[in-house]
């Protein structure tokens, strides 16, 4: 009879507790920021030197200076996700290997003041990217 009430019990825990009745946010609200333009790259040696402009407007409700997020991926597989902060313009990377395939992808992330614990303060751009 423990058994039957115990699992009763379980099964009830289960029942009421797994099902929630929240809203999914299929996008974060605020203004989007726009991505970098001109992004190109030169290579000298084991360097790659990547240069970009930042978007002439940032949307209102981002904390300025926002800062840029650099992954990058050699032969498709990702070796470094690096953020900078302050505004850059440029970024060296210094592990080059002519013999690997290389896509970088470069965005830029801003904060965003949110009282809300279930929406995230971080808004990204899309992601432009170059490879060689």
């Amino acid at each position: 009879m423990k058994k039957v009430i115990f699992y009763i019990s379980i099964l009830c825990v289960l029942i009421f507790s797994g099902c929630t009745d929240r809203t999914i946010l299929d996008s974060k609200p605020g203004e989007a920021i726009y991505p970098v333009t001109n992004l190109h790259y030169t290579i000298a040696g084991t360097n790659v030197n990547l240069t970009w402009d930042l978007p002439s407007k940032i949307p209102s409700d981002i904390n300025l200076p926002v800062s840029i997020y650099i992954q990058v991926k050699r032969d498709n597989v990702s070796v470094l996700s690096v953020t900078l902060p302050d505004e850059p313009v440029s970024y060296a990377y210094d592990s080059y290997n002519s013999s690997n395939q290389y896509i970088i992808i470069v965005k830029v992330m801003g904060n965003v003041n949110t009282k809300d614990p279930n929406v995230s303060s971080l808004r990204y751009s899309p992601g432009v990217s170059v490879s060689f």
